[in-house]
């Protein structure tokens, strides 16, 4: 092993251990000022970056946990809020855009031509 490889695989050590006695509180609230300090662009290439480097085993463990930890009440409850936060304006416009969309699916399931 080369010098060179040796002083990294002691800094990679070091980081590890450094990791491991840092709280989970401590971890997220660094993750937060990460993001905080990066751009759409450098949280595009990260994202990226992971994706690519994760195997197919830990992508597996990735959505084990998002399902796991997926509570369909607390989504409900979530979306209601959501609701609930929007304008009557707002509400109407989705409510017109779906029944568009609606219309839209009844004339191509006959088989009409659209009429606008």
């Amino acid at each position: 092993m080369t010098d060179a490889d040796e002083a990294r695989r002691k800094r990679g050590e070091a980081i590890r251990k450094a990791q491991a006695a840092r709280s989970p509180e401590a971890r997220s609230e660094a993750a937060r000022k990460a993001a905080a300090t990066k751009g759409p662009e450098a949280r595009r290439a990260a994202v990226l970056k992971a994706a690519i480097t994760m195997g197919p085993e830990r992508r597996k463990e990735a959505a084990r946990k998002g399902a796991a930890g997926r509570d369909p009440e607390a989504h409900r409850e979530a979306i209601r809020k959501g609701l609930a936060a929007k304008s009557p304006e707002a509400r109407k416009e989705s409510a017109r855009k779906a029944a568009e969309s609606r219309r839209r699916n009844r004339e191509a399931a006959k088989g009409e031509a659209p009429t606008s």
